[in-house]
């Protein structure tokens, strides 16, 4: 094992060498330094004892990137992959999609999550044009943020409006007939901020039953109402339409129809076949209301509520139907499941400077999920509640001026119930409450104004899901046992200059009952044991005031031990993720060029048994005509590189977008 980690580390680790030199005769020619302002608060990520990433609005301006999914795409430990129902989500750290917590000005994004329909989450959903940076914490994090999930947290912050109400438009179009438009609107007035963004997204995609079409809208309204106090008001609305890709057969290049037994599908010869899978009004809505107050100089406090919703209608086409003709109530040729689902939290959160050296944080947090299910060829009636509540404390003490301490702990308590009805069938009924307390710890040393080390430690759970536990009961399959992990970290931090650092994680996540889900009967079951180990390098240069550049790489190594002692490699995750990337200015036009090489990933599916490594280049060319109007032109693998994101789901080839962005 330590000789494959050092072989897979050298090739970074002697690019970082490498460019420091080139780096360091180049620093001469500018003194421009980029500076990351982060807010004053009870966990400030500067701070923090974690693996964290600042991406700044400027960063994302570099990138090119339109959404979350693709400004985060580049960050080392992350990977974004496709999920269910054809959405982007992100899995840090070997972690499963649903396990990131994503919070947008301090409220929770997909509250659901984890809990009802984490299928519905999607970063691509979500435009970054408003946003003043992303935030990410890798390994353990606060305890604020809660302790129910095992890959780390993603802090979004949008920008808040200031003088004059301006307008902006975005217009872009491009390969597979995709056009993305939308238009914000912001600024000040005394005491109020506005911040409004409303747009339309559209593609046919570049595989057959792949058309999605997306309309948005997201903002905020601040108003200060004394010297150290605000209420905002903030909410997103999605409504999407959206095919999922018939699958296609690597060796042969033919679709693939899945075999089901849920969708009133008649079988012929054992088999099912289903085809052109579809969404319908998937529909979310979040509005929030958070109140912030500085009390006094020693103690402040914020609140939050919040109401969610989230619904969609599942279509899927029965291919042995429609070919003997049959299209009855029982087994119709078009089969759909429907989903609804709503909510409402409350939070509190409040930071006591205890004396000089120590800040505590202490909380409170409660949200109550409803969640239905029906279907056009049955009289099921299928629901369920699910309720947490969590309390929290947390110190921060700063030791000396070198070295900070950070220990909290959180009880979290889920009570979840469940109840299907289906004439014909019998009726179930279940409801349990299940508990967890998981602690962390985290240290962090300056040995010198260039060195820092820090160390975390933590555990973190996952519950089974109210989904996960309804599918068990209807297939009588025994409900999973809770999912527990640890989680440790140490790195390093070295900054050569004021213009060039260099960051090093070592990390291991071992985890007990990890929950899966069966491909032969789609039930859910716990794996004995996972452990997730990797390293990750990310060196960043200024390297003159018209070119700047960063490399990362992440090694990642993921083990699966079942009840029996049999250790076998955990699918679907690569073993190793290469990223540079360079930014060139002059004038009025700049230059980005991003290249992403891939390691080999494993697949559950026996006919596909590894999925091959491969590399990619973006480029993006931007013209800045005047302070109001800059158009661009975006490339995505520019040598039209064939390969497989997943067993049967193909890239899709060289593509383009080109468009211009306007201030009104």
């Amino acid at each position: 094992m330590r000789k494959k980690i050092k072989s897979m580390v050298t090739l970074p680790v002697v690019c970082c060498c490498l460019l420091s030199p080139f780096s360091l005769a180049m620093a001469e020619e500018s003194d421009e330094v980029d500076i990351v302002e982060v807010e004053v608060r009870s966990t400030v990520l500067t701070d923090y004892l974690v693996t964290t990433e600042v991406i700044t609005a400027e960063k994302i301006k570099e990138l090119g990137a339109t959404n979350v999914a693709e400004a985060i795409n580049w960050v080392p430990g992350l990977y974004v992959a496709r999920a269910d129902k054809n959405s982007r989500m992100v899995r840090i750290r070997g972690a499963a999609t649903d396990q990131t917590k994503i919070y947008v000005d301090g409220m929770p994004l997909f509250p659901l999550s984890g809990i009802a329909s984490n299928a519905a989450s999607d970063l691509a959903t979500i435009p970054v044009d408003n946003i003043e940076k992303i935030e990410i914490i890798k390994g353990p994090g606060p305890v604020q943020y809660g302790t129910d999930y095992k890959g780390g947290i993603i802090l979004i912050t949008t920008k808040n409006g200031q003088g004059v109400g301006q307008g902006s438009l975005h217009l872009s179009a491009g390969s597979h007939s995709a056009y993305d438009t939308h238009i914000s609107y912001s600024g000040s007035e005394g005491n109020v901020s506005y911040a409004v963004t409303a747009g339309k997204r559209q593609t046919d995609g570049h595989l057959s039953n792949s058309e999605s079409d997306t309309n948005y809208f997201n903002g905020k309204i601040k108003w200060d109402v004394g010297q150290d106090s605000a209420l905002t008001l903030s909410g997103y609305y999605i409504n999407t339409d959206r095919e999922i890709a018939n699958y296609v057969d690597q060796r042969t290049g033919q679709p693939l129809y899945p075999n089901t037994n849920w969708s009133g599908d008649t079988a012929i010869d054992g088999k099912r076949s289903t085809s052109d899978w579809k969404f319908t009004d998937l529909k979310q809505t979040n509005i929030a209301l958070q109140f912030d107050e500085k009390a006094n100089n020693r103690f402040s406090y914020n609140v939050k509520i919040y109401h969610v919703t989230d619904s969609n209608d599942l279509w899927v086409y029965n291919r042995n139907n429609a070919s003997l003709g049959t299209d009855t109530y029982a087994n119709p040729i078009w089969y759909r499941s429907g989903w609804s689902s709503k909510g409402n939290g409350m939070e509190f959160t409040g930071d006591l400077q205890a004396n000089r050296n120590n800040v505590i944080t202490f909380g409170v947090k409660y949200n109550k999920i409803d969640w239905d299910a029906d279907e056009n060829n049955s009289d099921l009636d299928e629901g369920g509640t699910d309720k947490r509540i969590g309390y929290y404390v947390q110190d921060r003490w700063q030791v000396d001026n070198k070295t900070s301490v950070t220990l909290g702990v959180r009880y979290d308590e889920a009570k979840q119930s469940y109840s299907s009805t289906k004439t014909g069938g019998s009726s179930i009924r279940n409801s349990s409450t299940i508990d967890a307390t998981d602690p962390v710890l985290n240290i962090t040393h300056q040995l010198d104004n260039q060195n820092a080390l820090r160390f975390s430690a933590g555990k973190s759970h996952i519950f089974a899901t109210a989904k996960q536990v309804s599918n068990n009961l209807i297939g009588g399959a025994a409900i999973p046992e809770p999912e527990k992990a640890k989680n440790y970290e140490i790195g390093w931090k070295h900054d050569f200059d004021a213009k060039s650092s260099l960051d090093v994680a070592v990390f291991k996540n071992k985890i007990d009952n990890r929950i899966d889900r069966r491909t032969s009967d789609k039930m859910y079951y716990n794996i004995a044991q996972t452990d997730i180990q990797g390293v990750e390098l990310s060196y960043n240069r200024l390297f003159s005031e018209r070119l700047k550049g960063f490399i990362n790489y992440t090694y990642l190594d993921a083990e699966d031990t079942d009840q029996e002692g049999v250790k076998t490699k955990a699918v679907k995750l690569p073993d190793a993720i290469l990223n540079c990337g360079l930014t060139y200015t002059v004038d009025k036009l700049q230059t980005t060029a991003l290249v992403r090489a891939v390691g080999n990933a494993g697949t559950d599916d026996a006919t596909y048994t590894r999925l091959g490594g491969y590399y990619t280049m973006d480029v993006e060319f931007k013209y800045r005509q005047d302070a109001n109007t800059d158009y661009f032109l975006r490339v995505s693998n520019l040598f039209d590189h064939k390969y497989w994101e997943t067993a049967t789901y193909p890239s899709d080839g060289i593509n383009f977008m080109v468009g211009a962005n306007l201030k009104l």
